[in-house]
């Protein structure tokens, strides 16, 4: 219990912190390049929302993990919920380990051939290279 407590608060702190600091730096960000006329504004915007996306999508796995397991039948050792692993990452990796699932079809489809096997992070190709079992 105690331990959840202090997630919780640590939640209402970031959630008061993390905005005001991202939205803070972001017009600082704007107001500098404007000021300065600098046109490398694009520079700073794409790592700005490339990161956005990925935080999206580790919500988005983290929070839906449960239902992905369930509708596509994820059991074993790969599973969806893990909060730093992408959708893609983890659709990958079950294309790799265990089978393959139709979301895996339209996420190349869409993003690019081979792009869940791309999205795998390299610590994570070795982990479950090593350690995978069925």
């Amino acid at each position: 219990m105690k331990k959840l407590f202090i997630e919780i608060l640590f939640l209402v702190v970031a959630a008061v912190v993390f905005p005001l600091l991202f939205v803070v730096g972001l017009l600082y960000t704007l107001g500098k390049h404007f000021y300065y006329l600098d046109y490398s504004l694009s520079k700073q915007l794409v790592p700005i929302i490339r990161s956005i996306n990925l935080i999206l999508d580790g919500l988005a796995n983290a929070g839906a993990g449960e239902l992905m397991n369930d509708v596509y039948k994820v059991s074993g050792s790969i599973k969806y919920g893990k909060w730093y692993q992408t959708i893609s990452a983890v659709t990958g990796l079950l294309l790799l380990h265990i089978k393959d699932i139709k979301l895996r079809l339209f996420l190349d489809k869409v993003l690019g051939k081979n792009h869940c096997i791309e999205a795998i992070s390299e610590e994570d190709k070795y982990y479950y290279y090593k350690n995978h079992i069925e």
